[in-house]
């Protein structure tokens, strides 16, 4: 018989099995979204053809033949247990059906969307079906069409898609994991697993949202992946046993509302990384560009020490120990964030950046063509860079650079400005009162951010007076690299920034 859906309430229509109740019950812990995993097919191998219950959509086991370039890339396929046994794929006529009566059960269940996983077999099961291109036309179009109904959210995650078949099928569907699984208890995977996300986003992300994968945040590869997914433009999601959470860490990539600060674009290898082996070759670090709203973010990451063994089909370490793994060094510029210097000599010229270091806090002013000290990077470090264009009017130099201890601070910057004070110093601040360094310019910065805690900015002079949401606030100003602190309480949230010189 066919099976009635739960409501997510927990009442049932027609007969239920108590799934509606599990999702409730973790909705009332304060989880506001809930997805369900699903293959493709259903399920790994498939509909199995004398099911009882799916004998309606026709499925039959075919067996997979995988083409000459796929074999020779990953040879393990053709052992693999799904390409041993086959899978049991529905009439293609009957694919739509499938995927409505599976969606309807899941969102009358109160599940909020899918992550649709093992479409990377679609292009071996093809045959006689118009080939494999032909096949996942048929089960994307049909697959987006019922998410559509049943999770108006566009609640979908691709996966393990990487095949042109399926990524260029994507017609509504926006998000796609870009990685290999991960594998927490698997020490030789865990810098692999940038190296996948950087360059494959240089691919796919032209065409979908990378999804850089979940990670732990507990251990030594924690802050790593932490930092990647800081820069990646990508969710950030973590796969934590309970009671097992670096905390610490995780608030410096999630607010207490749950959102993050994601980057506007995929996260992608700088130029000077595009043809560096970052993994084996000793001596190259990983960086990763990105943009924010205003400004930039360049991660440096040294993942040297293992790759993946085509001859033993698992990721190896290339050292005996830890300790052998090689240092390496890592410099940032201004352009190493694409689009931040201008291409006109002589306007470039006239730019000047602030860069800050998330871990030493440290701010430094560099001109284009100019790099930061050489940064040394042990096995596994990381360091994150905010980049930002310096604004200057009537001897002032300003810019406001990132939210204090978040890993990308600059994404939480929406506007800024610094203008000439229509009507001078405001009324209230005192004449000549400008401080160490500072004085009544009549100059006036201004940004909107979102989130809590404090605004670091460079300012070349001490302030005359801060204003946060309209309201006077103490800031510390330090004269020996400009560095700003402004105070904007705990409250998350939208707050406006002026500040006057």
């Amino acid at each position: 018989n066919k099976r009635k859906s739960p409501t997510a309430d927990g009442g049932v229509v027609g007969g239920g099995d108590g799934f509606g109740r599990v999702i409730s019950r973790i909705k009332a812990l304060g989880v506001q979204s809930v997805y369900c995993w699903h293959a493709l097919f259903g399920y790994w191998g498939g509909l199995h053809p004398h099911e009882r219950g799916v004998r309606r959509f026709r499925p039959k086991v075919v067996l997979p033949r995988h083409t000459p370039g796929l074999l020779s890339v990953e040879p393990s396929q053709a052992w693999d247990p799904i390409s041993v046994g086959g899978v049991g794929t529905a009439d293609p006529d009957k694919l739509a059906e499938f995927y409505e009566e599976l969606h309807l059960y899941l969102a009358a269940a109160g599940v909020d969307g899918v992550k649709v996983d093992g479409q990377a077999m679609v292009g071996g099961l093809g045959r006689g079906l118009g080939g494999g291109p032909n096949l996942a036309r048929h089960l994307h179009a049909a697959l987006e069409k019922s998410v559509k109904r049943h999770f108006p959210t566009n609640g979908l995650i691709n996966c393990m898609c990487h095949s042109t078949e399926n990524i260029f099928n994507f017609g509504d569907s926006a998000l796609a994991r870009v990685s290999d699984d991960f594998y927490p208890t698997n020490n030789a995977s865990h810098t692999v697993h940038l190296a996948n996300v950087a360059y494959i986003s240089m691919f796919m992300g032209e065409v979908v949202v990378p999804d850089w994968d979940m990670f732990h945040s507990l251990g030594d590869a924690g802050p790593l992946h932490a930092a990647a997914r800081a820069v990646g433009g990508c969710p950030v999601y973590v796969s934590d046993s309970p009671g097992k959470h670096d905390f610490n860490l995780l608030r410096q990539l999630v607010f207490p509302s749950g959102k993050v600060l994601r980057a506007k674009l995929p996260g992608r290898p700088t130029r000077d990384s595009l043809y560096a082996d970052a993994c084996r070759d000793g001596v190259s670090s990983l960086k990763v560009w990105n943009r924010n709203e205003i400004g930039g973010v360049v991660g440096c990451f040294n993942i040297q020490g293992a790759a993946w063994s085509r001859k033993k089909g698992i990721f190896v370490f290339q050292y005996e120990s830890a300790a052998d793994v090689p240092s390496v060094v890592a410099s940032v510029r201004p352009e190493d964030v694409e689009g931040m210097v201008t291409r006109d000599t002589d306007a470039s010229s006239s730019q000047e950046f602030v860069i800050q270091a998330h871990r030493t806090r440290s701010l430094s002013l560099l001109r284009p063509g100019q790099r930061m000290p050489d940064l040394l990077l042990g096995p596994k470090e990381w360091e994150v860079y905010t980049v930002c264009e310096v604004l200057s009017a009537r001897g002032v130099k300003w810019a406001p650079v990132a939210l204090d201890q978040m890993l990308n601070g600059g994404g939480a910057l929406e506007s800024c400005s610094l203008t000439r004070a229509a009507h001078g110093v405001k009324e209230g601040a005192a004449e000549g009162k400008g401080g160490k360094g500072g004085g009544s310019k009549g100059v006036v910065g201004e940004t909107l951010l979102y989130g809590c805690g404090a605004l670091v900015c460079y300012s070349s002079v001490e302030p005359v007076e801060i204003e946060v949401d309209g309201a006077r606030v103490r800031a510390k100003w330090r004269a020996s690299d400009g560095n700003l602190v402004v105070p904007l309480g705990p409250r998350e949230g939208t707050h406006a920034v002026v500040v006057r010189f």
